[in-house]
């Protein structure tokens, strides 16, 4: 069996479809296409339903698919051995990342990669806490980056930042003149945020009820590219830390203010997956995470506490 046919059918399975498959591994759809129809044959069996939607897959696809990533996964640390017993670093790593956290995270960790380790090959996932939290206990990545609130904190977590929350809102509103927010005040503010059950949400919730209002909340969006859009264009804001949006307040497209009484905080950390073990290439991916937050912090462009 090819282990290229079997990781892209894995690929697909995970992301339920061809087209975004094809996209995340950086190759032509037709090409993945062939690559299925030849493990089929190879199986004798479909693998995959088409549907208008994407794909889902057969029960025979269903039947193999823990075996094949079981088999991925063993070879990828197969060749992970071999290469670290030769004193290099080697394989794919699969990062889960907080979608506030990946600018400029994940390019620059990419960067750092390449420069540093040309034979270690990285798979970037965006998503919310909860996304990733489901990702690293079905073994989909290797690493997360993810957001804690509270005494959610796991022992296993490894802190990268503690970071305080921002009201934000659009470049040019009076609103936003002020240097600090008092959390009371944002009771009448129109707000985007994540729809429920997202940990930023819950914390936020939870507080306002602590202190006697309920959030007004204008739009739920589970993305936050659209969030940021939404605000920019004036009338609503939101919470976030100030590096999810140090871009957008550099150029003056959004504004930022700290919230006080309370101080709002959430912690940034790193947690890995039970279900596979870490190889020589992600120690070293995990290692250049801590460095790059570091020097994030120390220049200025993420700020809160290491």
């Amino acid at each position: 069996m090819n282990l290229r046919h079997l990781r892209a059918f894995a690929d697909v399975a995970d992301v339920g479809s061809l087209t975004k498959a094809s996209i995340m591994r950086g190759t032509a759809q037709s090409a993945l296409s062939k690559q299925l129809s030849a493990l089929e044959a190879e199986f004798r069996g479909k693998l995959f339903y088409r549907t208008g939607r994407g794909v889902v897959l057969t029960e025979l696809g269903k039947s193999v698919l823990p075996r094949v990533k079981a088999l991925l996964i063993e070879a990828e640390q197969l060749q992970g051995e071999v290469q670290a017993s030769a004193g290099v670093a080697f394989g794919h790593v699969s990062l889960g990342i907080q979608s506030s956290a990946t600018r400029p995270l994940a390019s620059l960790l990419f960067r750092r990669t390449r420069e540093r380790f040309p034979g270690i090959t990285l798979r970037l996932l965006e998503g919310f806490s909860g996304h990733i939290e489901e990702w690293l206990a079905n073994g989909r990545v290797d690493i997360g980056i993810l957001n804690r609130y509270g005494s959610d904190k796991s022992r296993k977590d490894d802190a990268l930042l503690a970071v305080n929350l921002d009201l934000v809102g659009g470049g040019t509103d009076r609103a936003m003149a002020k240097k600090r927010i008092k959390f009371a005040s944002i009771a009448t503010l129109p707000l985007a945020l994540p729809g429920l059950p997202n940990g930023l949400r819950l914390m936020l919730d939870e507080a306002a009820r602590r202190h006697g209002f309920t959030l007004s909340v204008a739009i739920e969006v589970d993305s936050l590219v659209v969030i940021k859009d939404v605000v920019a264009d004036g009338g609503v804001y939101t919470i976030l830390p100030l590096h999810a949006v140090f871009a957008e307040v550099k150029t003056g497209r959004l504004r930022a203010a700290p919230i006080y009484e309370p101080t709002l905080n959430r912690a940034l950390v790193l947690a890995t997956s039970t279900q596979r073990p870490l190889t020589r290439a992600s120690r070293e991916i995990v290692r250049l995470i801590r460095q790059l937050v570091e020097e994030l912090v120390s220049s200025g462009q993420w700020q809160g506490r290491t």
